[in-house]
Formats: C-alpha cells, structure tokens, sequence
C-alpha cells in the first residue's frame, strides 16, 4: 500500500515504514530480494518448525551469497533434529547450524545485521533495529524463510513444494 492509504496520524508512519524498509508502493513482495534468512529461536525453532524447513531445502541449495542460519529452540530439539538428520539437510543446503539460543531474533552477540541488509526471519515481532541497526526485517513462517534461502528473495514456499 501507498501512505496515502491509511487514515490521519497514519500516513506519516506508513512513509516512515517503507522507507526504512526501502521499499516503494506497489513493489510485489516477490520482486525483493534479500540478504539473509534465520529460521528458528523460541518462537519458530520447534521440532516440528524445523521439519517443515528442512522439506523445503532437502536436496537443494541456498542461493550464494547469502547469510542463512538455523538456531533450534531448544537443546533438546537441537538434539532431536540432529538424531533426525534435519540439521545435515541444513548443512548440505549450506544454512549454518548453530547452537540453541536467542541469536538473530534479537541482533544478540555477534549474530546482527548490517544496516540495511534485507532478512527473511521467523523471530515472533519486528521493530527498527531488532535483528541490528538499520536492518530490514520481513517475518515469516520456517517455510517461507526456507523457500527463500532457496531463490534469494521472498518467496511463496508454494512455487518451491
């Protein structure tokens, strides 16, 4: 939507909103390309998130270039998934498996972004700044942030499965 589609003290936000994402009106969301993509953490690291993910990427690759990690939720899901084979998927898709925590969801310890650097998350909630300063965050499900390791931009998991 344009700013001028929303209502009062709105517009003002909408146009603050796209431009700290940088995007313009009318940009389809399959045209943007992205930097990064972290799946996992409390939120949307589950087992059964992590299963979901890995069916996207078993056999393929993620586009190079690109930044991608996969954090369990958990230290027994980390385990489960490893007994699994779902974190070698992720390995050989070239996704970095990392130990259970916090990490990306919140720009905590070394894992933030660059400003401006584009991620397709699955952390729970959005804000300026919260995968790193400046960063361009767009949330979405295990799957979806899978389908777009896969193609470098975000993706329908649908045109993947």
């Amino acid at each position: 939507p344009a700013a001028s589609d929303f209502n009062g003290g709105k517009v003002a936000a909408a146009q603050r909103s796209l431009e700290y994402m940088g995007l313009t009106p009318g940009t389809r969301l399959q045209d943007v390309t992205i930097d990064a993509v972290f799946i996992g953490s409390c939120t949307n690291g589950r087992i059964e998130d992590l299963r979901a993910a890995a069916k996207v990427v078993e056999g393929k690759k993620i586009q190079d270039g690109l930044i991608a990690m996969v954090v369990p939720g958990s230290g027994l899901v980390r385990l489960q998934a490893e007994q699994e084979g779902l974190a070698d998927i992720f390995k050989n898709a070239g996704f970095e498996w990392r130990l259970a925590g916090c990490s990306m969801c919140l720009g905590m310890n070394p894992d933030q972004l660059g400003p401006q650097v584009r991620c397709a998350s699955t952390s729970n909630r959005n804000f300026e700044g919260r995968q790193g300063r400046e960063s361009r965050t767009h949330l979405m499900s295990p799957a979806m942030a899978a389908a777009a390791a896969l193609t470098g931009r975000l993706t329908d998991v649908r045109e993947i499965t």
